[in-house]
């Protein structure tokens, strides 16, 4: 029942992330305007939750948290740069950019099974900017590819000693406040707009904190492994929104080098994450 019960928490999370993409489309304030916003909404809302006061501030805590925010903005920008469908795609590339960091700073040498998720990956990613150098939009996805590294950052930075991933995503959302100079800056956010601030306040709420809440609760009841393959709804259904609201369609490469991307990232997390358990003696 736990397992169950757990297994919908992170399938609620996973829907939930989903509309990111589309409160992007449909709010016209500018991707910096948004990423902070949304973050301080966020901030408020996992603060109150959690009701501690305390935060640790290590080295590792603290870089997660930049990575944090990072992640959250680049991927704003690259949402009012290019397709959403290529934006989360992109972003869900980090698992290869974590090899890469673990290879160049920690010595870890890679396995059969990481050069071949690592080579399918970038195979995939290079269809995305084959077909945008045509049409000469690149911009957005190489911004989308700077949110998987960053994103990658998040995951490194937190298994590092005295990491507080809690902390960590605490802070990445106060770490927005930084942003606010650009809220000047931008037009449309000094113009008020009901409809903007509702999306904005339904996405600091529904779409990014208490879907937190959702998955820290649901993956304490939930196997890795099933964990894994529920939270690619997300990158999965973000699109499908998306294209239903404003009819946005990713070109064919791009549906095809994010499908060999997602299922790459998958198949490589679901074995690894089974590999790690059978070293640890714990059930997956």
């Amino acid at each position: 029942m736990k397992q169950r019960d757990g297994s919908l928490l992170i399938f609620m999370a996973a829907v939930m992330w989903s509309f990111g993409g589309l409160a992007a489309k449909i709010l016209t304030w500018n991707a910096f305007s948004i990423a902070c916003i949304r973050g301080l909404i966020a901030f408020i809302v996992i603060f109150i939750y959690r009701g501690k006061t305390r935060i640790s501030f290590s080295k590792s805590t603290v870089l997660s948290a930049i990575s944090l925010t990072l992640t959250t903005t680049l991927f704003m920008l690259a949402n009012k740069l290019t397709t959403s469908a290529n934006a989360i795609v992109l972003q869900y590339s980090a698992p290869v950019f974590i090899l890469l960091f673990s290879f160049i700073f920690q010595k870890y040498t890679p396995s059969r099974k990481d050069v071949i998720a690592v080579t399918l990956t970038l195979f995939g990613i290079s269809l995305f900017f084959i077909e945008r150098l045509q049409t000469g939009y690149w911009f957005g996805d190489f911004i989308g590819l700077l949110s998987g590294v960053s994103f990658a950052g998040v995951f490194f930075a937190n298994k590092l000693p005295n990491a507080n991933p809690v902390d960590a995503s605490l802070l990445g959302n106060l770490f927005s406040i930084f942003l606010v100079p650009f809220l000047f800056f931008d037009k449309n956010f000094l113009t008020f707009s009901s409809i903007n601030w509702t999306v904005i306040l339904l996405m600091g709420t529904l779409q990014l904190g208490i879907p937190y809440i959702l998955f820290s609760l649901g993956i304490k009841r939930t196997s890795a492994v099933k964990s894994s393959i529920i939270a690619t709804i997300e990158p999965i259904l973000n699109p499908i929104w998306v294209f239903l609201a404003v009819q946005e369609i990713p070109g064919v490469l791009s549906l095809f080098g994010g499908s060999i991307v997602l299922l790459t990232i998958v198949v490589y997390n679901i074995t690894k994450t089974k590999e790690n358990y059978k070293i640890s003696g714990e059930p997956g």
